[in-house]
């Protein structure tokens, strides 16, 4: 049986969040029955006070993301949860080639995608686009063999503090 780096990299999340008693972390287990309206808009439902997460987990060994990755579902599921007073929803994508891991949240996905932009790379700054260069915010951690131990603490810090309640 091959590895499946995107399973194992969902599982590095999930624990990264666990590590926080005040977290309240529900993992979405991808349908695989391919029932029509049985498939799930993200990986996690993620609740910090105040804010509430729907995060999709991506990972690619690539210096850019296709968007074409994110499935119609997904993405329209995602960008419904985020005009929810109180909800943060993106994709948390790791580019493996570059040893980064950053958050992305899904509004400036869909302005990149109106724009016809085809893939996110973390090197653009897509200011001209988006009006700001603060449109993916690092997950940060410590590099293991293969994966890295994330520390998720300035990860909600930087949420907080950029979605002003």
């Amino acid at each position: 049986m091959g590895v499946n780096r995107g399973k194992d990299f969902e599982n590095v999340i999930k624990k990264a969040f666990k590590v926080h008693s005040d977290v309240s972390i529900d993992r979405l287990h991808d349908q695989t029955t391919g029932y029509v309206g049985s498939s799930n808009i993200c990986d996690f439902i993620v609740y910090k006070r105040p804010n509430q997460y729907y995060i999709e987990c991506k990972s690619t060994g690539g210096k850019s993301l296709p968007l074409t990755r994110i499935t119609k579902n997904q993405f329209e599921g995602l960008l419904a949860k985020s005009k929810i007073p109180g909800v943060i929803a993106g994709v948390i994508v790791w580019f493996i080639d570059l040893d980064r891991t950053y958050f992305v949240p899904i509004t400036y996905i869909d302005v990149l995608k109106k724009e016809g932009i085809k893939s996110i790379n973390p090197k653009n700054d897509y200011y001209d686009i988006l009006g700001t260069d603060c449109w993916k915010f690092p997950i940060e951690g410590k590099k293991q063999r293969v994966f890295f131990r994330y520390d998720m603490t300035k990860f909600f810090k930087e949420m907080e503090k950029y979605y002003l309640l």
